[in-house]
């Protein structure tokens, strides 16, 4: 298992924005399975560096074929040119092979020696921990938090096993800004949203694999519609960066069974806590609002 040091980027922080601007340079021209694996290498650029472009293939779920397209699209003559770009990166974890949940039965749930898999298991989330604290830096984080503080009103919208992340991202924020709503899509069309008079709205959706159908339908009409969009999701996510520029993208793949969902927790986390950093005063004042309304309903004995 590789080392990971504190900050793994650092060092080699323009080598990776050089590779990954190439491919986000060219992500328009991209199919849906090459924009599946750019967004694995965005989120985890080196791993280039330690894989061959069969087992890239395979921890994304695509063919060694994509894997040369995309190659070539990008702007490499082929494969090994492009891993020759950061020949000198650092070797971060290994990320786990991708697949349905009876492939990932077999790989984690069973004939795993459990003090292996526990090491390997600790160093990947820590991996994707860090890769949290680094996405902290970039550009795209400081867009979402302007949007999460300017904004008249935001919705958020989850599905399947990360619906809890959104409802949980949703209830922090309702305690520092007004005017935060969880949508559960029961009714279908997020007529909430649609018809909300809010001069300017944001949209947060939350998505992972195997992603569900209406979250890019949502995205999709909301950008028509001009509200804001932000996209969190997870490494191998084909769908976020067609229809959004504000897209967090982290590692979920660590060697559960179920993918992770820790990095995410922690990003929603972050991002509530560097919301509450840029309103000042007026968090304050909400998060004691709130706490007053709190203790004047609280039913408990408590």
């Amino acid at each position: 298992m590789h080392p990971v040091s504190a900050n793994p980027y650092k060092e080699n922080e323009p080598m990776i924005k050089k590779f990954t601007q190439q491919i986000q340079d060219n992500f328009a021209i991209l199919s849906k399975s090459e924009r599946a694996l750019a967004n694995f290498l965005l989120t985890n650029p080196d791993c280039l560096m330690v894989e061959s472009a069969t087992s890239l293939a395979s921890k994304v779920g695509v063919s060694t074929m994509t894997v040369s397209r995309f190659i070539r699209k990008i702007g490499f003559k082929d494969f090994s040119q492009a891993k020759k770009l950061l020949k000198e990166q650092f070797f971060g974890p290994v990320m786990a092979q991708a697949g349905g949940i009876e492939q990932r039965y077999q790989l984690y749930g069973c004939g795993v020696e459990f003090s292996t898999w526990e090491a390997e298991n600790l160093e990947l989330e820590l991996g994707a921990i860090r890769q949290v604290h680094n996405l902290r830096k970039a550009e795209v984080w400081g867009r979402c938090v302007e949007l999460l503080v300017a904004v008249d009103a935001v919705y958020l919208a989850s599905y399947q096993v990360v619906s809890h992340i959104a409802i949980g991202f949703g209830a922090q924020l309702e305690f520092v800004r007004p005017r935060v709503r969880f949508l559960d899509g029961l009714d279908t069309n997020y007529s909430q949203l649609f018809s909300d008079p809010a001069a300017r709205k944001l949209i947060v959706i939350i998505d992972t694999y195997p992603y569900h159908k209406q979250a890019k339908k949502l995205a999709i009409l909301a950008a028509k519609q001009g509200i804001d969009t932000i996209v969190i999701c997870d490494e191998f996510c084909h769908w976020a960066r067609e229809v959004s520029e504000n897209v967090l993208s982290v590692t979920t793949n660590t060697g559960l069974v179920f993918r992770s969902k820790a990095a995410l927790s922690i990003l929603t986390s972050l991002l509530t806590n560097d919301v509450i950093r840029s309103l000042g005063e007026s968090a304050a004042k909400q998060m004691q609002s709130i706490s007053l309304a709190e203790a004047i309903f609280n039913q408990s004995n408590m």
